[in-house]
């Protein structure tokens, strides 16, 4: 039992000497191991001495990396000084887990983990709806999926329970509904298991319901001025309209729309400008805004300001606020507005008298027509704020900080022209090509 000053990097790389396993102390901490077995698994351990009978005890803390070094010792030290006091941690934990329920580790994975990423509100959604049965508010849904298993303990939490509630929604014919779920379900096992809260990845092994095929829907010219027709008359809240224009004229994220505020926008000069929170890869993203974008957006911030003056509230930072003002409209919110807009004839679906599209399919059709208009796919890249664009080589990444607004904005004015040729003149406009503008 070899005694070192962990790191790190000694965690990320540490290997059992003999045999399947070996338990590595930490020099700083008192009675803190971490465990490396053959199988590539690193474990947090805590070794003390229980004051009842003075007999050695063994808890555990957490999975490397799901647990950094630095929270490991932090929690070893906390653990000790219980300990100390007299106190038992792992018939503590035993009993916590033994009362701890499904719904109440989905609340606590939503908490500390899911609502720090971009797409927590969705996570949350996904989980409360399938697996606990309750909505946002934590009120048990009328008619819950029969899969669902909130009321589970985790004592007794087995693999065919999380079997149960994605079958249940395979059920119901929502393919990637299920997906999604497995995926969800996979992290937050995973979690627990780095936490303590479950002693084993009960995922581990499992295979998804259905292997989701990468959508490659593009809308052609004709279909655009179809849909943006019937996208006036439909039966939607204006401020959802605008947002589906929104995502097709800036090839935007829809979840990022949603949630624009008005810190983000500069009308004067035309601009979009992101934080890093705001955005799939964490940088900061500033998108220049064609004139027909300006619009809709002081449009909808004047609609707004009339809302919430007739609620006789001060005007939400959101400038598609959700209901009562408080946050943004959610992305689910704009899919299911879609989705009612479905109409089946003689066995043909359609959505806006068009073949079904998501927002996301236009996104890429806002960069397919970019790249038709002889838009470079590095400036593309840019507009979409694609990692691999952003990010680079070592060099575009730490020393090139240019962020090619120039290049977007002639590139976006360019799709805006040949946009408004297509919805006006409901053919394709005579816009010169950016190569053919160069020569």
């Amino acid at each position: 039992m070899p005694k070192v000053e962990l790191t790190d990097r000694f965690c990320q790389a540490a290997k059992p000497t003999t045999g399947r396993q070996t338990d590595y102390f930490d020099a700083i901490v008192k009675g803190l191991c971490l465990t490396a077995s053959s199988g590539g698994t690193r474990t947090f351990y805590l070794h003390y001495t229980r004051l009842s009978d003075g007999k050695r005890q063994r808890m555990k803390l957490g999975t490397f990396p799901d647990i950094k070094l630095a929270a490991a010792r932090e929690k070893a030290r906390e653990v000790r000084g219980g300990i100390i006091n007299g106190a038992d941690p792992i018939a503590e934990k035993k009993a916590e887990a033994a009362s701890m329920s499904v719904a109440d580790l989905v609340e606590n994975y939503v908490t500390r983990r899911a609502s720090k990423n971009r797409s927590g509100d969705e996570v949350a959604r996904r989980l409360r709806k399938n697996v606990s049965g309750q909505d946002a508010e934590g009120h048990t849904i009328e008619g819950a999926s029969t899969g669902v298993i909130g009321n589970v303990k985790l004592s007794g939490l087995h693999r065919r329970d999380l079997t149960k509630a994605i079958d249940a929604i395979t059920d119901r014919g929502a393919t990637t509904e299920a997906v999604r779920v497995f995926e969800d379900l996979r992290a937050m096992v995973r979690w627990a298991r780095g936490r303590g809260d479950l002693d084993a990845n009960l995922m581990e092994g499992m295979q998804p319901p259905a292997k989701l095929v990468a959508r490659d829907r593009v809308l052609t010219a004709d279909e655009i001025h179809v849909m943006w027709k019937a996208l006036a008359s439909a039966d939607m809240w204006e401020g959802s309209r605008r947002i589906i224009r929104l995502c097709l004229i800036l090839g935007a994220r829809v979840g990022e729309v949603c949630g624009m505020t008005r810190d983000e926008i500069d009308l004067d000069r035309a601009l979009w400008v992101l934080p890093p929170e705001r955005v799939k890869n964490a940088n900061r993203h500033t998108l220049p805004l064609p004139s027909m974008a300006v619009d809709m957006i002081r449009e909808q911030l004047a609609d707004a300001d009339k809302l919430a003056k007739r609620m006789e509230r001060q005007p939400s930072e959101f400038i598609f606020p959700g209901v009562g003002g408080k946050g943004p409209v959610g992305g689910a919110a704009i899919a299911k507005a879609l989705k009612r807009q479905e109409v089946i004839t003689t066995g043909r679906t359609t959505i806006l008298s068009v073949e079904p599209f998501t927002c996301h399919d236009l996104r890429r059709t806002c960069a397919t027509h970019l790249a038709e208009l002889g838009v470079n796919p590095f400036i593309i890249g840019h507009i979409l704020n694609h990692i691999t664009s952003i990010k680079g080589t070592i060099t575009t990444a730490v020393y090139a900080r240019y962020d090619y607004l120039k290049e977007k904005t002639e590139a976006l004015n360019i799709w805006a022209d040949r946009l408004a040729g297509i919805l006006f003149d409901g053919a394709v406009a005579n816009v010169v090509p950016i190569a053919e503008r160069a020569a």
